[in-house]
Parts: C-alpha cells; sequence; structure tokens
C-alpha cells in the first residue's frame, strides 16, 4: 500500500490527514512535533473552557459543515447564544453598538456627516482594476474614518493584521471582485440581496448562520478526526527526492512516503525545503506573522456591568494600546464556564501592537484595558495566558507570489503538496476547504 506523509498536526494537517484516510487507498501517517490542533487548543481548567485559537465557526461555511457530517460529529455542534449579536466598537472613549443592517450605520451618530456622505457618494467612485492594500481601498472607496472606526477594528480582530501592508486581493478577494464587477460595492450588495431573495428556497441543511462551535471545544473535533491516524512526534528537518516517492528527514527518524503534504507555518516549511529549493525557502521567509496573547480571566458573576451579555467588542485604530479585541465567552457559549461566572478574553498584540504580547505584567494590562474600555474593575478569580510568538500570518502585496512560487513548486515536485493557513486562508473553514482541494488534487492525480 502506498503512504501518504503529512507533516503538521494542525487544523490543516489533521483535516487533510482524515480526507485522505477516509477517501483514498493510501496509509496515512502523521509527524507533528507538539501537540495535535497547533495553535487552537481547548483548555479545560478551574471550571472554564478556554479556546487559545479559533473561537467558533459560521456554519454558512459550506466545507467545516461538510467535514463534520462526513465524520459524525454533528450531535457535539452547539450555537451561539443570542447575545452574542450584541458586537460593540470602543470609539472616543465610549463602546457603540454596532448595529446588525450596516444601513443603519447611516442613521448613527457613530459617523461623521462627511463618512455617512463618502458612504452615499460610494457608487460613483471610480473602480480600481489592480491590487491594493486595504488601507488604500477603504479610504480610497469609503474615507479614512471607515477604515478607523469599522474596517481597521475588524482587520485587527480577525487577522490581528496592519492594513497599511495586507493585500486587500489576498484578505478579501470576494470583495475586490465585486468592486471589479460592479463598479461599487453598494451596486455588488443591492445586486446580491436581489439574488438572494430570489433564491430565498435554498436551505443551510440544518445549519443555521450563527457563531458555532463544540461542546468541549475546537481540539474536540479535532482530536476526533485524528483519532484512527497514525501520529509519529518528531521534526521534519529536511525532504529529499527519491526514484519513486519522498524521503522525509526528521530529527529522530526517517520517512518513506509516496506523497507528502506539508501543512506547518511558512516559517518552518522555510527551515524544512532550506536545502531542497533555496528560491522557494526565501520567498517563504517573506510572510510575516502577528504574535498575540490570550489572556482570559474569570470573574464571579455579580456587580459586572451590562456588557458582559455580548459578544464582546474591537477597538478604533487610534484607540488601540494593548488589546486590540475582548470577547465574553461565557455570554457567546455559556456552556464555558461553571454556574454564576463570567469568563473575558482578551487578544493582546497584533501587528499593531507587537510589544505588547510579551511583556511580563500582562495580566495587569488586560486589567487595566478593561477598566478603560468595559468599566469593569471587579477583582478576577482566575487567570490564563497563552503566549504565541507568532499567532496570524499577514497576507502582505506579495502574497500572490507566494502562491505563485507553490504552484510552480507544486509542478515540479509531483505528490508533495502545500497547505496550511499561511496560504490559502486564515480561518477554521478555509483551512478545512483547502484540505479538501488537497484531496482533489491527490484523487486527481495531479
Amino acid at each position: 500500500m502506498k503512504t501518504a506523509t503529512i507533516v503538521g498536526g494542525g487544523i490543516s494537517g489533521i483535516s487533510t490527514a482524515y480526507l485522505i484516510k477516509k477517501y483514498t487507498n493510501y496509509n496515512v501517517n502523521l509527524i507533528e512535533k507538539n501537540n495535535i490542533g497547533g495553535k487552537a487548543l481547548s483548555v479545560k481548567t478551574n471550571g472554564y473552557l478556554i479556546e487559545t485559537g479559533p473561537n467558533g465557526f459560521l456554519s454558512n461555511k459550506r466545507e467545516i459543515k461538510r467535514l463534520i457530517e462526513e465524520s459524525n460529529f454533528e450531535s457535539e455542534v452547539i450555537q451561539s447564544n443570542d447575545s452574542a449579536n450584541r458586537k460593540f466598537i470602543f470609539s472616543s472613549g465610549k463602546l457603540w453598538e454596532v448595529p446588525s443592517n450596516p444601513a443603519k450605520l447611516l442613521l448613527s451618530s457613530f459617523l461623521s456627516t462627511k463618512t455617512k456622505l463618502n458612504i452615499l457618494k460610494e457608487p460613483f467612485v471610480k473602480p480600481r482594476l489592480d491590487d491594493e492594500t486595504v488601507e488604500s481601498f477603504v479610504k480610497r472607496r469609503l474615507g479614512k474614518e471607515f477604515l478607523n472606526k469599522v474596517i481597521g477594528p475588524m482587520v485587527c480582530g480577525v487577522f490581528a493584521g496592519d492594513p497599511k501592508i495586507m493585500s486587500m486581493e489576498s484578505n478579501f478577494p470576494k470583495i475586490k471582485e465585486t468592486e471589479r464587477k460592479y463598479g461599487s460595492l453598494i451596486k455588488g450588495l443591492i445586486s446580491l440581496m436581489i439574488n438572494k431573495k430570489a433564491n430565498a428556497s435554498a436551505t443551510s441543511g440544518g445549519f443555521s448562520s450563527k457563531l458555532m462551535s463544540f461542546k468541549s471545544g475546537i481540539s474536540s473535533f479535532l482530536n476526533h478526526l485524528s483519532k484512527e491516524i497514525e501520529t509519529i512526534n518528531d521534526t521534519v528537518v529536511d525532504l529529499k527526492r527519491e526514484k519513486i516517492g519522498y524521503t522525509l528527514i526528521g530529527e529522530k527518524s526517517l520517512y518513506n512516503a509516496d506523497i507528502v503534504v506539508f501543512a506547518v507555518p511558512s516559517y518552518a516549511l522555510q527551515k524544512i525545503l532550506k536545502n531542497y529549493d533555496y528560491e522557494l525557502s526565501k520567498i517563504l521567509n517573506q510572510i510575516p506573522y502577528a504574535p498575540m496573547s490570550v489572556v482570559a480571566l474569570g470573574y464571579e458573576n455579580k456587580g459586572l456591568p451590562d456588557i458582559i451579555n455580548s459578544f464582546g467588542y474591537l477597538f478604533e485604530l487610534i484607540e488601540i494600546k494593548d488589546a486590540i479585541g475582548v470577547l465574553f465567552d461565557s455570554s457567546i457559549f455559556d456552556f464555558r464556564v461553571k454556574k454564576n461566572r463570567v469568563l473575558v478574553r482578551l487578544m493582546i498584540g497584533g501587528q499593531l501592537a507587537k510589544e505588547a504580547p510579551f511583556r511580563q505584567n500582562i495580566i495587569e494590562s488586560a486589567v487595566k484595558e478593561l477598566q478603560r474600555s468595559a468599566s469593569i474593575f471587579k477583582p478576577f478569580e482566575f487567570s490564563f495566558v497563552k503566549r504565541h510568538e507568532k499567532a496570524i500570518p499577514i497576507y502582505t502585496m506579495e502574497h500572490k507570489n507566494v502562491l505563485e512560487a507553490i504552484k510552480e513548486f507544486e509542478l515540479k515536485n509531483s505528490g508533495v503538496f502545500i497547505s496550511g493557513n499561511a496560504f490559502h486562508g486564515v480561518g477554521l473553514n478555509d483551512c478545512i476547504k483547502a484540505a479538501y482541494q488537497t484531496l482533489d488534487k491527490i484523487k486527481g492525480g495531479k
């Protein structure tokens, strides 16, 4: 039986290993130097369940829905509480609730009259066909304030990135394509709404389009997928091509494989391929990563402000000090805490606060932030810190060159595939989508 070896036990690697084992005749093994799940860990301690990586997933994403169903894990899926629909932005020293209907921003005092006029004039802004930074795109079409108060906070919250260096095409391909196709975001949105009404009979297969997770956290799903996968604890340091297949050179042993899937961070892959393909290695080394620390604080649910009964909040760009996002996990998923307790999780760092994740007094910084932005002065009863020196890859203006180099590498090295969140999307569903795409390549013999 031929062997498929997956290098990297994060979301991408586990999903790929599971799919290859389920849908091909390959003998599958997975090499991981640390823990299964990578940065996506669910930590249970002191009556709290803390996610050190993704908080959950949107159930209208097709690939993760498909994988849950195919792996028979539907019974473990749980959806967020209604209170999670409330989201806020901290701006001008106060918390502003973000309306669920974007059109209501025009009726809110959150944005200035100038920015509201910019929104109304957006359909008449000349489209730009080539790529540009997120900052350039938003300022050109909607103005600087819209960038600082709306898109910038979202970019920080999702990507931990800096709009000044992030590629619009690589990070928001559908939005950029909407501009190219319709010449305007608003015109495109109207067209999509009309099409949506025309297809209103379509169902979502029993899943609502809300934030979802699992009863025992993200780790439970990844452990479920990996339970029948042979896992090897080792660090791969080099790759060698043989007459038939490849040899992976590990610190502990050698591994022969007919096909190899690399699903590791770009900085790890850069080291593995340094001797095998120096040019690709150099390109991979150019991908920046945002640092991040997750700080979780537990409180007794007495004497806390009403803001805890919400999803949480992001920060206007000029308001960012250490934290780029605050989540009230006990309000989003109440199963994550014991009775009468509140779990607050702060994302500290990102591209706009690179030094913050590594401060020794990081818990003190988190407490001060909650005092400043949420008026939470009550002492916490529990704390937890997880530091990620390189948390999230940043897709810069050079990202399309990275993807082109990977495509050429795969063509030259039949049987070697490169996946992972450094290349095809940073979200949970993006990683699983890439796993399905890798499966299709393998089944197609490409």
